[in-house]
């Protein structure tokens, strides 16, 4: 019941850490649209400069206006996600929902400092679900150990002093007895608990190998996550970025169409939404091995 306890516990803190690095990604991504908002201005700036001197379209402003309202759309978007991932934390937290809001700490990587070897060991002693079927195959074994015994005899001894009050003689009296098992009744009861004792093993393994397959997939997505975050840091957005500079002043003095001005700005903001959302993604993963193992990254 203690292992049962915990897992609730743990599962509850689990649930408590996904949601939060959602609204993580959520406020954090706010921000990077009305980054990428002002951007988008100096596109139409651009495109309308163009096209009041006639070396541009219309076509070019009405997309960048068309944009500027998809982004606004997404804006009200992420504010309703917000407001829902807000509302699922104060439940957790028993806050009432009329409180101040929850403002999230700007994630960052957290860099997981174990082994998978040492993390499935620390499953094996520290995984409440692991650790409550292991009790109850230690309950079972008990139980057939005393169905063994249940075979054997069982004596009884009594010694016993009696007080007349004095018409006969006070006397003492020894009683003997000796009680012979059913011995069809008790193998019934041994088979039953041998059949339980291997339900509960198997019922360990079965528990065990979803354990291992978890604390495994996680782990191999955090270290891939890890791998792909370093490559949007130090590669993709900074790229797409120096892109979307080169392409902004090209278009400017006429040397570049407005397609691969807007497609480059795009770049831009596509690449850091998804760097946000494997950030995410990557937090949730430490938190569920966190959950699965009983360690803490720091």
């Amino acid at each position: 019941m203690e292992a049962q306890t915990n897992s609730v516990r743990r599962m509850v803190i689990g649930n408590l850490k996904a949601v939060y690095f959602q609204l993580a990604y959520i406020q954090q991504t706010l921000d990077v649209l009305l980054k990428s908002d002002e951007l988008l201005n100096q596109v139409e700036q651009a495109a309308e400069a163009r096209y009041r001197v006639g070396q541009g379209n219309q076509q070019g402003v009405l997309k960048t206006q068309l944009q500027h309202t998809k982004i606004l759309q997404e804006i009200a978007h992420h504010h309703q996600e917000e407001g829902l991932l807000e509302a699922q934390i104060k439940q957790f937290l028993g806050r009432p929902q009329e409180s101040a809001d929850i403002i999230a700490e700007t994630l960052t990587v957290r860099t997981l400092p174990y082994a998978a070897t040492d993390l499935l060991q620390r499953a094996r002693e520290q995984n409440p679900a692991v650790r409550s079927k292991q009790a109850s195959i230690r309950q079972q074994e008990m139980q057939v150990e005393l169905a063994h015994k249940n075979f054997r005899p069982d004596f009884n001894l009594q010694y016993a002093y009696q007080h007349t009050n004095g018409d006969t003689r006070d006397y003492y009296m020894g009683t003997f007895g000796i009680r012979l098992p059913n011995r069809g009744r008790q193998k019934a009861e041994l088979a039953e608990a041998q059949q339980k004792q291997e339900q509960a093993r198997e019922e360990f393994d079965s528990e065990w190998q979803r354990v291992l397959s978890e604390v495994q997939q996680q782990y191999v997505r955090a270290k891939t996550s890890e791998e792909r975050l370093k490559i949007y840091s130090d590669g993709l957005i900074p790229q797409s970025e120096a892109t979307f500079r080169s392409a902004l002043s090209a278009y400017q003095s006429n040397r570049q169409d407005f397609e691969s001005l807007l497609s480059s700005f795009l770049d831009v903001l596509n690449l850091d939404l998804e760097y946000r959302s494997e950030l995410a993604d990557h937090e949730s993963a430490l938190a569920e091995l966190e959950r699965l193992t009983g360690v803490d990254v720091p």
